[in-house]
């Protein structure tokens, strides 16, 4: 990524959580700050107030006197988020059933179906937060958006490997919800969601 010398954090910022979310790092992997410094042509200012930054949002571990390094996760953690991502979702799909925006799970069928694959992941983002954001409850939506940040750090591999079975689930979760049949539409949910279920889907690393 070329780096515009405007909004040096900010930028760098967007770097590297694109990274993390995508998996192009390690989980648990050593982010050198004077070699990303070194490999953009910037000091090393910007890059540590971006590395604080997604320390704030979990996303990386601040090591006093060590470094920063990606966030890794213990299996319980992995099946806790597992948990906690599900209950969310099936319950905002059964209380704000009424209150989804129809007109954007619409168009986002219309990408489902049309779309390129390689921008699968942030379709399937957008459908499960209209879900969530349909409560409008902004404490629910803020605890919401930081765990699925780790899903996402853990699990969006799996969307290319899985993606046409996920993708006709999708299709059908939105069909439901459009023609107002929430039984069938929560009934779809768990089971996508369900795929999920053990850690060693993330394929996470043993922690130090």
């Amino acid at each position: 990524m070329a780096i515009n010398k405007k909004s040096l954090t900010d930028q760098v910022y967007s770097m590297l959580k694109e990274k993390i979310l995508n998996r192009d790092v390690d989980l648990g992997e050593q982010l050198n700050t004077r070699e990303i410094a070194e490999e953009h042509g910037i000091s090393l200012m910007p890059v540590r107030d971006a590395l604080r930054r997604l320390a704030n949002e979990d996303l990386v571990e601040n090591r006093p006197r060590v470094g920063f390094f990606v966030k890794n996760f213990s299996e319980a953690e992995v099946n806790d988020i597992l948990e906690v991502r599900k209950m969310h979702e099936i319950y905002c799909l059964d209380n704000y059933f009424a209150e989804i925006d129809r007109e954007v799970i619409s168009d986002l069928k219309d990408k489902f179906e049309n779309g390129h694959k390689k921008y699968f992941t942030s379709y399937d983002s957008k459908l499960h937060k209209e879900i969530v954001l349909a409560s409008h409850n902004n404490y629910l939506i803020d605890s919401y958006l930081k765990m699925i940040n780790h899903y996402t750090m853990l699990f969006s591999y799996l969307n290319y490997k899985r993606s046409e079975t996920s993708r006709q689930e999708h299709i059908d979760l939105i069909d439901c919800i459009l023609k107002g049949d929430k039984a069938k539409a929560e009934e779809i949910l768990f089971r996508h969601l369900d795929r999920v279920k053990i850690a060693k889907d993330a394929s996470i690393k043993n922690r130090a």
